[in-house]
């Protein structure tokens, strides 16, 4: 038995923790950087030597057994000592350093800025691949396709860890130059005599629901004309048209500040205002969130940094003095 033992190396010994984790042959694949013949390879030598199926293929991917569950704890210390070993060699140990992350492209700054610093930190790197957040983004983290990903609500899954950053604490109104809704009181009635344009990063099932009950207060009906994740494709959209834009979180204020063709109004007032006397409301908040083999010293020292940084965006914002505030002075 020992002899056939031998016979699980460390690739093998990766692709039983992968596929427990991930539960997918082609995602173990590629996060090995190798292929789905191999892995596949792999896990007929696994069934070989320990005389079990080990994992069963159900609709949704593989699923393990009670045998793979038990040596599931054991091939990660096994791995673990290999990696071990390698540090003390001075040989740089097989694991992933590509980020691959979901967000929105306007918090690309503040991401890369966060992952410098917890790098530096540690004393390694990393190349980052920010994608662009999409509504699926939770799945993909499940399905390995993403390291992390940054989201206004959290996501229940049994794989999915939710560390939360901070609470959305500014919302703007996002509107061109000279735009007519500046000339007077800026009601909920002016709001949505306009097309409307959100930045979201969050489900838009609950977007809609927001957007309805706060409607129902006036007795009027919202007008959607573009739900993005991209401020950039947002400010756009409201520099060509008469549409306003609806922007939570200090971000788009950094943004804000690099055009002079935009006009931001702080609606944060506004929103309490309007949005107090509505129960069962989910105020939106800034989520961290992976994989829950991604729980390491790396990520629980980023999720800290990411913290940090998001206290100081928005302290930075709320020390300026009145005159460097956009105008607000006629919101009602």
């Amino acid at each position: 038995m020992q002899k056939q033992l031998s016979r699980l190396d460390y690739f093998t010994l990766k692709v039983l923790i992968g596929l427990f984790e991930f539960k997918n042959g082609s995602v173990v694949a590629e996060k090995l950087n190798s292929t789905q013949p191999k892995v596949s390879r792999a896990l007929s030598t696994m069934r070989e030597v320990i005389h079990n199926e080990l994992f069963i293929r159900q609709q949704y991917g593989l699923q393990p057994n009670a045998m793979a569950e038990r040596l599931y704890p054991l091939a990660k210390n096994i791995v673990s000592a290999y990696d071990q070993m390698a540090d003390v060699a001075n040989t740089k140990p097989e694991h992933h350093r590509m980020l691959h992350i979901g967000a929105p492209e306007q918090m690309s700054t503040f991401i890369l800025k966060s992952i410098e610093e917890a790098s530096e930190i540690l004393g390694i790197s990393h190349t980052v691949d920010i994608h662009p957040w999409v509504e699926n983004v939770e799945q993909m983290i499940v399905q390995g396709k993403l390291d992390y990903s940054i989201s206004s609500r959290e996501f229940q899954h049994e794989s999915v860890v939710n560390d939360k950053l901070g609470d959305v604490e500014f919302w703007f109104l996002v509107v061109r130059k000279d735009h007519p809704i500046l000339q007077g009181e800026i009601t909920l009635e002016a709001i949505l005599s306009h097309r409307l344009v959100f930045i979201h990063n969050g489900p838009t099932s609950e977007l809609n629901e927001l957007v309805s009950r706060c409607c129902e207060t006036v007795d009027l009906k919202a007008n959607i004309s573009l739900i993005t994740s991209s401020l950039l494709m947002a400010f756009e959209r409201v520099v060509h048209s008469d549409d306003v834009c609806w922007a939570p979180s200090v971000f788009p204020f950094e943004l804000s500040k690099q055009r002079d063709d935009v006009e931001l109004v702080d609606m944060t007032e506004f929103y309490k205002e309007h949005f107090k006397n509505i129960t069962n409301l989910r105020h939106p908040s800034h989520f961290l969130q992976f994989h829950e083999t991604h729980q390491n010293e790396f990520t629980s020292l980023l999720s800290s940094i990411m913290q940090d940084n998001l206290k100081s965006y928005q302290n930075l914002y709320k020390n300026l003095s009145i005159d460097e505030l956009t105008k607000n002075g006629n919101i009602k």
